[in-house]
């Protein structure tokens, strides 16, 4: 017979294992078993140790999900759950068993990648143009319409100009339109070619006296594809084309259910194109997509020279297939015109991470900035920043080139909370960003003031190597906090504009930068040492210059700063009617307005001073402003007289044209969402956005067909980032670091030699992705992937498993590994669990319930084992299912059942 599982029986009250655990006991005790039952030995006893460590785990996550817990108790219990869970980890990585084998993965054929990198992808399918039948003409095609198509090929480029008008008396329907296109491409002897996409109309039905009556199917909606070909490169543009204006909102009502103690809301970011508008008017929306639930708050967007729209946004879940490794994330989007998403980019900070501002350079390079908390791998750190395992932030800024890949990462910051909330692009290569911070930071010139926050202003530039470092560091500000709102720059000369206490304040700084060319060994990537000479920005020096100081903005705020037309303009919202700017264009309207103001670039020429204010006789807030060609926007929240526009909702948003000089309002329109409720978060303006592209969904500039096939472009994984592989239990862990240039091609290839081909690397694909797919190579090869340590680890980035991959073959019916060194077990832990959140601790119990269940079932079988059962075996089949169990099986056993026993209480 077999004896009852250890755990049948009665055991220790989960109060007493969780007081002990928050006592300092061991989670892992063989000892304690040993000194139970001085003969227990061998496998049993390391079953007992594991499942009396995770029963300890198992009763935290409960304790820490019953209610009247209070905050400060469930920060002890995940401190004490996660100490726990690693050196339970620890113990099953380290375990050296006889007649099984652990791990805290999972136990796998094969170990495939959720995650992918992107693949070319030579077609572009538009969003639906219309909705009807295949035969109807297309509204949006009536009139003067046109377009030219630049078709680069084998470096010469050829305008293709598709004018609707030379189609005569043919009626524009989708086929016929389509038609005419690739007649004039195959004249011109392009291989690009158009397609209809059609997606056939839902059916419809209804019930009439109890009856279901079919009802015609809706309209079928169409689209246009261009079909691509990899020698073709295709850059469209339009005649007479106008500004585009576009805007973020978060829309949903924030408390549904009216009680502030319950978080109840779900708020919809989304992202909205607009042609011109008028005053009577509203501008024409091309359209309004709803960006993925991951994405948490939108802090800025930008357009940039070749039509590309970039949004910067917290997210705080997988977005666009990018995982993110720990609470919150930063994204940098990018989308063309016709709002396709081009790419994503994550920070991949491994806990918190806020992006505040970006900037865009004339050649298509993006600067991010903001802040960050914990770890932050493949950056180059200051000289004293915080802890990584702590929770004060750090100021960051990456730069991404062209094609969307890092450049460089520069965490810096003091012995305080600091953090970048601006960035901007200077002469020879520098990257200036200002910000907020509590303490000095390293190398300022001057230091920081007393009380609060103070601001300050770095400039960063390349080293001979390569390598980002900190030029110059000066603090400002007042005795209240301060922060940077906005950096601009005109050659050497530095504006910034920053909020001190309630003032606005402008301050101009000019830099004189010291190039040099110096020549500079390195290794090469055929790994051959070479002198070549280098020319970088080796030093650069700060002057102070002129200030001015716009007067206290009353609890109001800054939105924006730029340059436009020679001219400094600079907006936000202040309940002050009196700023200290000449010539009011427009008046403050009373309570909170917007205001937008317009100066000369050296602060002190008053001559060209304009002031606008805009807003209601209620309170109106700016988030976002925009200047293109001496218009103004602004978008914020409306109050309820707003232009003397009816509410169109609970709580609506605005959209604002002002022309600075005059004060002429020349577009508003109110805004609302979700539930009536919308905030607009910011705005870009494309002075060339809007044109007849729009009509056939195309996007202005050059269609990008092409991307990155870098892991840490195309992932949330960093440079440095790690995982480990052995090839047998307890053998020696190899590391697998992420480099900087790695493609999925170069880490199949570290995978293959860190297990010394025991590990077969193949790619799969899944839509327009390519991943990886991790399998044995031999019929005996076992591959274990663990995850990285010290905060660095990839695996969930990359969208594979922690465990074994083994093959398995049948044996007497089980399955059973084929390399004949007895079963394997997963625990399926996780690291990461969290007790802080009600979804973490729901996630913390099922994972404690899973790894009890493969303890059990692992002893289970053992026991089995010992007693001769097999998974086929009847009473009047082979083997031994009956008759007298041997004495010293039993008694063996029965030990091992006392003492557990004993170390539970039963």
């Amino acid at each position: 017979m077999v004896p009852n599982a250890p755990w049948t029986t009665g055991g220790t009250e989960p109060s007493e294992l969780v007081k002990a655990a928050l006592n300092g006991r061991k989670f892992v005790d063989e000892g304690a078993a040993q000194a139970a039952a001085p003969t227990i030995t061998g496998d049993p006893k390391k079953l007992f140790s594991a499942y009396q460590a995770l029963n300890t785990l198992s009763a935290i996550a409960a304790r820490a999900s019953e209610k009247g817990v209070t905050d400060s108790e469930i920060k002890r219990l995940q401190a004490v759950f996660s100490k726990g869970l690693n050196e339970v980890t620890s113990y099953i990585q380290n375990l050296n068993t006889d007649g099984m084998r652990l791990t805290t993965g999972t136990v796998m054929a094969s170990d495939k990648s959720s995650v992918g990198v992107p693949k070319n992808n030579y077609n572009y399918v538009t969003n639906k143009i219309f909705s009807g039948q295949v035969d109807d003409e297309v509204p949006a095609f009536k009139g003067a319409v046109s377009f030219t198509m630049a078709v680069k090929k084998f470096g010469v480029s050829t305008n293709v100009t598709m004018d609707l008008s030379e189609m005569g008396a043919t009626s524009r329907t989708m086929s016929n339109v389509v038609t005419f296109f690739n007649d004039k491409l195959a004249a011109a002897g392009f291989e690009t070619q158009f397609a209809v996409e059609r997606t056939v109309g839902a059916e419809r039905t209804t019930t009439v006296n109890g009856q279901t009556v079919k009802l015609p199917a809706t309209g079928d909606d169409f689209a246009l594809r261009i079909r691509g070909d990899s020698t073709e490169a295709l850059t469209f543009s339009a005649p007479a084309p106008k500004p585009a204006v576009y805007i973020t909102t978060a829309a949903g009502n924030p408390d549904p259910d009216k009680n502030p103690a319950t978080d109840d809301a779900v708020i919809e970011n989304t992202l909205t194109k607009y042609g011109p508008g008028t005053a009577g008017a509203p501008g024409t929306k091309v359209f309004s997509d709803t960006l993925e639930g991951t994405i948490s708050t939108v802090h800025k967007t930008m357009t940039g020279a070749d039509g590309s729209l970039y949004v910067l946004a917290d997210v705080d879940g997988t977005t666009s297939s990018q995982t993110i490794k720990g609470d919150r994330d930063v994204a940098l989007l990018k989308y063309d015109s016709a709002g396709k998403l081009l790419y994503a980019r994550t920070l991949g900070a491994a806990d918190t991470a806020t992006g505040y501002n970006m900037a865009i350079s004339n050649d298509g390079q993006v600067a991010i900035a903001g802040s960050v908390a914990g770890k932050l791998s493949g950056a180059t750190n200051g000289p004293i920043n915080s802890d990584s395992a702590g929770t004060i932030t750090d100021s960051f800024v990456t730069l991404y080139n062209a094609k969307g890949d890092e450049t460089w990462t520069v965490r810096r910051g003091g012995m305080l909370e600091d953090e970048a909330t601006a960035v901007a692009f200077g002469q020879d290569g520098v990257v200036y960003v200002g910000g907020r911070t509590k303490s000095d930071l390293p190398g300022s010139a001057t230091g920081a003031t007393a009380g609060g926050y103070d601001s300050y202003l770095t400039g960063f530039a390349t080293d001979i190597a390569g390598t980002p470092k900190a030029l110059f560091t000066t603090h400002f500000g007042g005795e209240n906090n301060d922060t940077v709102a906005g950096i601009v720059v005109n050659g050497t000369q530095v504006l910034v504009a920053s909020k001190e206490g309630s003032e606005a304040m402008l301050r101009s700084f000019d830099v004189t930068t010291s190039i040099v060319t110096e020549n500079r060994t390195f290794l090469n990537e055929k790994e051959v040492w070479v002198t070549a000479p280098v020319t970088y920005t080796k030093a650069a020096t700060f002057t102070q210059g002129a200030t001015r100081d716009l007067g206290s903005l009353k609890g109001g705020n800054i939105a924006g700063l730029t340059i436009d037309n020679g001219q400094l303009y600079i907006g936000g919202s202040t309940t002050n009617g009196a700023l200290d700017v000449d010539n009011q264009a427009r008046a403050a309207s009373g309570g909170s307005d917007g205001f937008v103001a317009r100066m000369s670039l050296d602060l002190t020429d008053r001559s060209l001073d304009t002031l606008a204010y805009y807003g209601g006789t209620g309170d109106d807030t700016v988030t976002g402003m925009a200047v293109s060609n001496g218009q103004a926007w602004l978008v914020g929240s409306a109050g309820k007289d707003l232009a003397g526009q009816p509410t169109v909702g609970e709580k609506d948003g605005y959209v604002a044209q002002i022309e600075v000089a005059t004060g002429a309002v020349t577009w508003e329109q109110r805004l609302t969402g979700k539930d009536g409720y919308a905030t607009p978060t910011s705005i870009a303006v494309d002075a060339s956005g809007s044109s007849a592209l729009d009509l056939f969904g195309i996007p202005r500039g050059k269609m990008e067909f092409t991307q990155s096939d870098k892991i840490v472009s195309a992932t949330s994984a960093r440079a440095g980032d790690t995982f480990q592989v052995r090839t047998r239990a307890r053998g020696a862990l190899t590391t697998i670091k992420i480099a900087a240039e790695d493609t999925l091609d170069t880490l199949a290839d570290k995978i293959r030699k860190a297990t010394g081909f025991a590990a077969k690397v193949e790619f799969a694909s899944s839509g327009n992705n390519r991943m990886l797919r991790i399998s044995p190579s031999q019929t005996t090869s076992t591959v274990e992937i663990l995850p990285g340590k010290g905060g660095t680890d990839v695996l969930g980035a990359l969208g594979l498993k922690a465990g074994v991959v083994r093959n398995t073959k049948m044996d007497h019916g089980q399955t059973v590994s084929a390399d004949g060194k007895g079963p394997i077990y997963g625990f399926s832990l996780d690291t990461g669990l969290d007790l802080t959140e009600d979804a973490g601790r729901k996630a913390a119990s099922a994972a404690m319930t899973k790894a009890l269940s493969a303890v059990r079932t692992a002893y289970r079988e053992m026991a089995d084992k010992a007693n001769g059962v097999k998974a086929t075996d009847t009473s009047t089949g082979p083997g031994k299912t009956g008759g007298t169990v041997p004495t010293y099986l039993t008694n063996q056993i029965a030990n091992y059942q006392a003492a557990l026993n004993r170390l539970t209480g039963g």
